[in-house]
């Protein structure tokens, strides 16, 4: 007999829905919804900015003085965030924490031990992503950065969700959704839609087709409040600028991975006009405008 289950938990600032059908059991739908959550808490309390006791935060303070050792979690994520930083010239660009500090939009949690370790608290700092350096033994900085991996992290948890699932033995024939705050993954995506919110009127969506498994998106929802430096809050970050960027569109970007779908609508945010970019990197890009009008990128 089919059996649903659909849950429902506040992690990696944000609210994480994991919806499971399958052949199988309440019980076995709990237990692998209980995977799936651990999975992502995992990846919450390792590579999260706000938690000083996480390995991100370590690294934060250590990597400007010393190699730092770190996890497949962290490895994985800040090889594939280098990649598209890479790829972009920099348009992606993890360190853009200290903007992010700067307009309150990030808590300046770390103040004492950074400013002593890398000089960094809340200013832009001489360093981009070409000064993190990734090596078998870990990660260094060489220059003074703070590294933020809110513009990819939640992909990444979301597919490690997945793979807690599908990897078992009862996986076969599983239908599971994961959605953490619009990064999302559907196991079976196929003739499937996923609800899109519109760009000037949040609490209304659009239903655009699934053209692969993973999509997440990108927009400027609820950047009318009014940050500590007195200007619009938008988490979208121009590393080029060092400055907010608030536009009146959408961007939603599909791909293979969400980890690949998360990192991709920044890029496809900040320069929907390289359609090509975003396609060489996995990913298939819908523009969406305020009047619900969608178009290829």
């Amino acid at each position: 007999m089919m059996n649903c289950l659909n849950r429902c938990k506040p992690l990696l600032g944000t609210y994480v829905e994991v919806s499971i059908k399958a052949e199988l059991s309440e019980d076995d739908l709990l237990d692998l919804s209980i995977d799936a959550f651990d999975a992502i808490n995992d990846v919450h309390n390792l590579l999260g900015f706000h938690d000083p006791q996480s390995e991100l935060s370590k690294v934060n303070r250590l990597a400007a003085t010393e190699c730092v050792a770190v996890s497949t979690p962290m490895r994985e994520v800040l090889e594939t965030a280098l990649m598209i930083s890479h790829a972009s010239n920099g348009l992606f660009d993890i360190t853009v924490a200290p903007t992010l500090i700067r307009q309150g939009s990030l808590p300046n949690l770390h103040q004492d031990s950074i400013v002593s370790s890398t000089g960094v608290s809340g200013e832009k700092s001489g360093g981009n992503w070409q000064s993190i350096v990734l090596t078998d033994a870990g990660v260094e900085f060489l220059a003074p950065v703070l590294i933020d991996l809110g513009g990819i992290a939640k992909g990444y948890a979301v597919d490690q969700a997945i793979k807690s699932v599908l990897r078992g033995s009862k996986a076969q024939g599983i239908d599971i959704t994961v959605n953490a705050g619009g990064d999302l993954y559907m196991s079976q995506w196929q003739e499937r839609s996923v609800a899109v919110r519109l760009p000037d009127s949040p609490s209304s969506h659009l239903d655009l087709p699934m053209l692969a498994p993973a999509v997440a998106t990108s927009a400027c929802y609820y950047s009318d409040s009014v940050g500590g430096d007195g200007q619009r809050q938008s988490v979208m970050i121009d590393p080029r600028k060092a400055a907010a960027v608030d536009q009146s569109y959408s961007v939603s970007v599909f791909a293979q991975s969400c980890i690949i779908a998360d990192a991709l609508t920044k890029l496809a945010f900040l320069h929907p006009e390289d359609g090509a970019l975003i396609q060489s990197l996995g990913g298939q890009g819908l523009i969406m405008n305020q009047a619900g009008e969608v178009n290829l990128l």
